[in-house]
């Protein structure tokens, strides 16, 4: 794969830069999958490898690193079980490992076998669905965010989260349903995005707190 440097990448210089040599960004990927069913379940699963030149990115002093190595492995799945005849579970995880593969300064460390930073090694979500009855469904979902880098240099990280979200649907009648989502269930303090800049050190993206919606839906 190819992609042309953007013209923000090539004319918006920073701080003390003052030229940027960009060549196109190129990227050879290969990767595998394997695709499953057996009695009242399912699986997939890829694995895949990713090497990229030239590519174009920003450290957390806002300069542009040209000409960057990077290197990106990892394995990404999904299955699903009819547990009994009322209960379902499904879930999909993913796990990577995204490295920098060239000598490179930022901050004054080279970050040649660094961790790429908001990269998580880690993320997907784990749900299980029961049917209480014909007209009663509800749903527990787990959202998991593992571990990542919050700048290039690998000084500053965030830590993750999990979330929990609780989703019900009740069928009043054929043309007629009401539904309930609570969202972040446990109100838990996390963030949507986190990084660190040269100027403020860490900085969060917060993520909501708990909030419940109410859903009437009728179907004329």
């Amino acid at each position: 794969g190819f992609r042309a440097p953007q013209a923000t990448e090539m004319y918006r210089l920073q701080n003390s830069q003052t030229v940027a040599e960009l060549d196109s960004v190129e990227l050879d990927s290969y990767e595998m999958g394997f695709t499953g069913t057996g009695n009242n379940w399912d699986y997939s699963a890829t694995v895949y490898f990713m090497d990229k030149e030239n590519e174009i990115l920003t450290n957390s002093s806002r300069e542009t690193l040209n000409g960057n190595h990077t290197q990106h492995r990892g394995l990404e799945s999904a299955a699903g079980s009819d547990i009994r005849s009322r209960l379902t579970f499904r879930g999909t995880l993913n796990f990577a490992d995204h490295t920098y593969e060239n000598s490179q300064l930022s901050g004054g460390i080279d970050i040649k076998g660094n961790e790429l930073d908001s990269a998580p090694s880690s993320f997907g979500n784990l749900r299980l669905q029961w049917r209480i009855n014909a007209d009663l469904l509800t749903e527990l979902e787990m959202m998991n965010m593992g571990e990542y880098y919050t700048n290039p240099e690998n000084t500053a990280d965030y830590e993750g989260h999990s979330i929990f979200n609780l989703r019900t649907q009740y069928r009043i009648s054929g043309d007629l349903d009401v539904s309930l989502n609570i969202l972040n269930l446990t109100n838990k303090d996390y963030a949507e995005r986190a990084d660190w800049t040269g100027f403020g050190g860490d900085r969060y993206f917060t993520g909501e707190l708990a909030r419940a919606f109410l859903a009437l839906n009728w179907k004329l």
